[in-house]
């Protein structure tokens, strides 16, 4: 019998979950992934933290774990100025029995879903990711099984060696021992990358785009359903984040998907949510879409684009029932909205403006380079150049960031121009020899260009 195969935890390093806690406005929010992070409480005993059972005089929390047993967590001098400042903002609310933060736990998953999309370009991270990071941490730095049990409130201390399988600088450490004594030494005194003098937030003000975000509006307010169309990495995402009151798709999910928006709108009672879901799922699909006629809602929908035909019918109907934005890359989608606004790539002076909003360097000149490698690599894709922000954050240079705006470059136009340009001189020297060099460069350039497109890039993705 074939035994069940155990998968290694997801963590992050503490420059990651640096980067996950930059730009963070909401205090809550900041405080509740900070005590997940660095002081490694469960979601539920986050959710059930009060105010009385904080000890900043002595600096620890009292955590009551699972099977009603307390323990003590210490808190770091970094956190423990979070607590007290959030505290000096917000105690005059509080009580002692108060809820410290609160809310459920669909909301805490929610929220760290969405900052470590947005700041670490990651959708695999939720708030059990942030426990493992602060056992792995721990463990990294040379604290024993025992003691991070304890801190954890693991009542088996197998539980807690799950982390002594997933610190990576500790295997590498001991792979390294292979190595001779000199080969130490040259890795040692080797230039290491310097990472953290850039950090990255996301972009919210809309730059370039106020034309169409006029004419946007103008058919929202009149009550029609509209599409965005442009090519791929052009901001249009950007354009629909602009309103604010609307329900957004970022993943269309068929009924489910339609059902959500239902129960968002109708503000149901999270009690009565699982008993409505029930009678809402017995519905057919048009069905529900009548249900939103009544549903005076505005409905983002991100992309279309890698949707089925029959998916996007269906949003076609829900774009006629009520008002709805979507975005796509595929000029067929056109005809099935009433109308829509065509939006062309940012002008490269917008696009330098936004990064230097988004991109934040204390060397103002260095800044400017790095902008300029971005603009180089990305050109004019406004998505590739957040993402080559977001890796640059995380410690790359820009010539190890692989993108598929720098491999179709690499694939379509280098090639034709320099064929072209070598068979042009063999053709106007009018020589053998030439032609004979012309066309072994040519074939040279064409075997870089398959050696990178099908050997290197793959590796560099790994």
């Amino acid at each position: 019998m074939d035994r069940k195969r155990q998968r290694i935890p997801v963590y992050l390093t503490q420059n990651e979950l640096n980067n996950l806690l930059k730009n963070i406005r909401k205090d809550q929010h900041k405080l509740g992934i900070a005590l997940m992070g660095y002081a490694g409480l469960r979601v539920s005993e986050l959710c059930s933290l009060r105010v009385c059972d904080i000890y900043l005089a002595r600096g620890y929390l009292k955590i009551l774990g699972k099977g009603n047993k307390e323990r003590i967590v210490p808190l770091t001098n970094p956190l423990q100025r979070q607590v007290e400042q959030y505290l000096k903002r917000y105690g005059s609310n509080l009580t002692p029995e108060s809820f410290l933060l609160g809310r459920t736990r669909v909301a805490w998953h929610y929220v760290v879903k969405k900052y470590a999309s947005a700041n670490l370009g990651r959708n695999d991270i939720h708030c059990h990711t942030l426990r493992h990071s602060f056992a792995t941490a721990l463990y990294e730095k040379g604290a024993t099984i025992e003691r991070i049990a304890e801190l954890l409130g693991h009542a088996n201390i197998n539980t807690t060696m799950i982390y002594s399988h997933i610190s990576y600088s500790q295997k590498k450490d001991t792979v390294m021992l292979l190595e001779g004594k000199r080969s130490r030494v040259v890795r040692l005194l080797l230039p290491r990358r310097r990472q953290g003098e850039i950090s990255v937030k996301r972009h919210n003000t809309l730059i370039g785009r106020e034309k169409e975000l006029e004419q946007i509006n103008g058919y929202v307010k009149s009550g029609h359903s509209v599409l965005v169309f442009g090519s791929q990495g052009c901001g249009k995402s950007a354009i629909l984040r602009q309103f604010d009151d609307a329900i957004y798709i970022d993943e269309y999910k068929k009924k489910r998907t339609i059902v959500s928006i239902i129960i968002q709108v109708r503000n149901i009672d999270p009690v009565l949510i699982k008993e409505v879901s029930k009678e809402l799922n017995k519905l057919n699909i048009d069905d529900l879409i009548d249900e939103l006629c009544s549903l005076q809602r505005l409905i983002v929908f991100d992309d279309i684009t890698a949707l089925s035909k029959s998916d996007r019918r269906i949003i076609s109907k829900i774009a006629a029932q009520t008002t709805v934005l979507a975005s796509s890359s595929k000029s067929a989608d056109k005809k099935l909205f009433p109308t829509f606004v065509d939006v062309k790539p940012l002008k490269r002076y917008h696009t330098r403006a936004i990064l230097s909003e988004m991109i934040h360097m204390n060397d103002h000149d260095k800044k400017d380079q790095v902008i300029s490698d971005i603009l180089h690599t990305a050109g004019e894709n406004i998505k590739e150049a957040e993402y080559i922000s977001n890796q640059l954050q995380l410690g790359k240079t820009t010539d190890e960031v692989v993108t598929e705006e720098r491999v179709s470059n690499q694939v379509s136009i280098a090639p034709v121009l320099l064929i072209f340009v070598l068979f042009f001189v063999a053709y106007t020297l009018k020589s053998y020899a030439t032609s004979m060099v012309a066309f072994s460069y040519a074939m040279l350039v064409v075997f870089r260009l398959i050696f990178y497109k099908f050997i290197f890039v793959p590796a560099m993705r790994r």
